[in-house]
């Protein structure tokens, strides 16, 4: 993408979050939002971006688009539904009856607008679109204040040689890399009002994802007015969801201190062996070439964010999520490193890339199958409305509510929501059928056995 290009699209795409942040949005606003964004990222984006041949790489992003029937992940079921919502009227036809004054549907609200294409096939893509979103950003930071040669193909290389943020895929953090990607591109935007978009943008995708990238920011220390814009938008965002979005109650606050502490810490293996192993051979090499200045740029960079890391499960937020931004802390020793030799190195990275990311992203197995997919387009014909389906959390029962807009008794549920979501699910009626999907990806099978089949036998009627 040139990079008029892709201010236009990221425009569009933190348009329509900010668009659909109100808890009464729907698509409609979506795609007004959308396009208001869009023009302002073609009147007020950089376009100083320019073409990589070795960059088209980040197109395998996409292979799952045509290898899979749904996006890896229990987390990716829960915001197609939210983008279900968008479509049909609702927070999430998961949740019934849940509502919230305000809640981040930045990348569910991409979902609902691709929906014409199929819900299950617009959430592969609007995975795929999460990574590059990533990529731009991270190639607009590298070019604009970190000043790297051949920006665009180590950002490309980058992406697809590290562990992280690729290994989101596999579990549906995508919304995630998508809101780092569009706060690294506001960080290098030179318009005020463009970066106020971006931020804002990223927040209503996902706000610890907008918060890691808007650390950024701090390298426009020269221009302050860029700084002050994206914080104020940044804060904007995270005031309204604090004001009018769920409420973390004490029970709340625990699970996500508990979880920071238990699940999120990062380790030395965050960004993987192959990216590690780049990172050591180009710092030896630039104190060989006696560039100390630049790789003790790097090292203090690092240092920073492992204190910082340390810090985050104290305030609840996961170390994980803002895990890669040492990507930018290390891809300046990259490009350094290989100026001057990158149509040499890139084909050669590339290569070496192509094992971890085959296990890391495309190996990625979804809760559903193409067999359970159509099983749950018969559901949606056999089943009325209101029907509330039992089925186990970790099978293609969970993709129910996101593509027959039914609700089930197990679904994802989101930590802010955990009150609001046990009381909507008490007043379920007693499930009237059961699904039983192809493949158990995640915990135990659903109790109960018995009943009239129906959908070619996934479907059993129980009352």
């Amino acid at each position: 993408m040139s990079g008029g290009t892709s201010a236009i699209l990221l425009g569009a795409i933190a348009g329509a979050a900010v668009a659909t942040l109100p808890g009464t949005a729907g698509v409609t606003l979506a795609v007004v939002g959308g396009l208001l964004g869009a023009a302002i990222g073609a009147r007020y984006g950089q376009r100083q971006m320019g073409f990589s041949l070795w960059s088209l790489a980040v197109g395998a992003f996409a292979v799952p688009v045509v290898t899979l029937a749904v996006a890896p992940g229990a987390d990716m079921a829960m915001h197609v539904a939210i983008a279900r919502g968008l479509v049909d009227g609702g927070l999430s036809p998961a949740w019934p009856g849940v509502q919230a004054g305000a809640y981040p549907r930045g990348f569910s609200a991409v979902v609902a607008l691709l929906s014409p294409l199929g819900l299950a096939r617009a959430g592969l893509l609007a995975a795929a679109a999460s990574y590059l979103v990533f990529w731009v950003g991270l190639s607009a930071v590298l070019q604009g204040p970190l000043r790297a040669p051949a920006a665009r193909t180590v950002a490309a290389v980058a992406v697809l040689l590290s562990r992280t943020p690729q290994i989101f895929f596999d579990w549906g953090g995508n919304p995630t890399a998508m809101a780092i990607g569009l706060a690294l591109f506001a960080a290098a935007q030179d318009n005020p009002r463009y970066v106020a978009l971006c931020l804002g943008g990223a927040a209503a995708t996902h706000p610890m994802g907008a918060c890691a990238g808007a650390l950024l920011l701090a390298l426009r220390w020269r221009t302050p007015a860029l700084a002050v814009s994206g914080g104020m938008a940044l804060a904007a965002v995270l005031t309204a969801l604090a004001i009018w979005g769920p409420q973390l109650s004490p029970r709340e606050t625990a699970w996500l201190r508990d979880y920071a502490i238990q699940h999120e810490r990062v380790g030395s293996s965050v960004l993987g062996d192959p990216a590690n192993i780049a990172t050591a051979v180009a710092a030896a090499f630039l104190l060989w070439k006696r560039r100390f200045r630049l790789v003790a740029a790097s090292a203090t960079a690092l240092v920073g964010l492992v204190a910082l890391f340390a810090l985050l499960p104290q305030a609840g937020l996961y170390p994980v999520r803002f895990a890669p931004l040492l990507l930018v802390a290390v891809t300046p020793l990259w490009a350094h490193a290989g100026a001057g030799r990158i149509p040499l190195l890139a084909p050669l990275a590339l290569l070496a890339a192509l094992p971890g990311h085959w296990r890391w992203y495309q190996r990625a197995e979804p809760m559903a199958t193409a067999a359970d997919v159509a099983a749950i387009r018969c559901v949606a014909r056999e089943t009325p409305p209101s029907a509330v389906i039992d089925g186990a959390y970790g099978d293609a029962t969970q993709w129910i509510p996101a593509l027959a807009g039914r609700a089930v008794t197990r679904p994802h549920r989101h930590v802010s929501l955990f009150d609001e979501t046990d009381a909507a699910l008490a007043r379920l009626p007693k499930a009237a059928f059961r699904f039983v999907g192809e493949r158990l990806r995640y915990g135990e099978p659903a109790p109960g056995s018995g009943g009239e089949p129906l959908c070619s036998g996934r479907l059993l009627r129980v009352q």
